[in-house]
């Protein structure tokens, strides 16, 4: 009967699991298919979603759990723009992680922003800018404020 008592833990558990944890979760499922495009999940990728996870409140073993769940975990779209723009900023930092596969990734990276709920006509445009802008060292702040013709924060 222990599982029993299993069950009701982790079903009272999801009851409380704050709107920002089910999106950090949701957010880390995509950073982990990203990683996953080209077969080969990179320490580089590993140890970014790791400060991911921890930046955003869950722990390490929490963050484990998700990188090895098989089930899938419900998406959860931010709420308003400013956190989108932080999940697309975040995507982006995956793909720029290796330098494999970088097309098809960014790819990914425009369909994400697009389920995000960012307009179809801007997330292209959106997602090159943020590519550029951290090649060539701008600041997450910098980025997001530049950002501001494209999404209104």
């Amino acid at each position: 009967m222990w599982y029993k008592q299993e069950i009701r833990k982790v079903l009272f558990m999801e009851i409380f699991v704050s709107k920002k944890t089910k999106g950090i979760k949701s957010q880390i499922a995509n950073l982990v298919a990203i990683a996953n495009l080209d077969g080969n999940f990179s320490v580089a990728e590993k140890k970014l979603i790791f400060e991911l996870g921890e930046k955003n409140g869950l722990s390490n073993d929490r963050v484990k759990e998700i990188i090895r769940s098989e089930e899938p975990i419900k998406f959860k779209a931010p709420e308003n723009d400013s956190l989108r723009f932080d999940r697309v900023y975040e995507c982006v930092q995956m793909v720029l992680t290796e330098d494999d596969n970088e097309d098809q990734k960014i790819d990914f990276c425009t369909e994400l922003a697009i389920k995000l709920g960012i307009r179809m006509a801007v997330a292209g445009v959106l997602v090159k800018k943020i590519v550029d802008g951290i090649k060539t060292n701008k600041s997450h702040e910098t980025l997001k404020k530049e950002s501001a013709d494209f999404l209104s924060f």
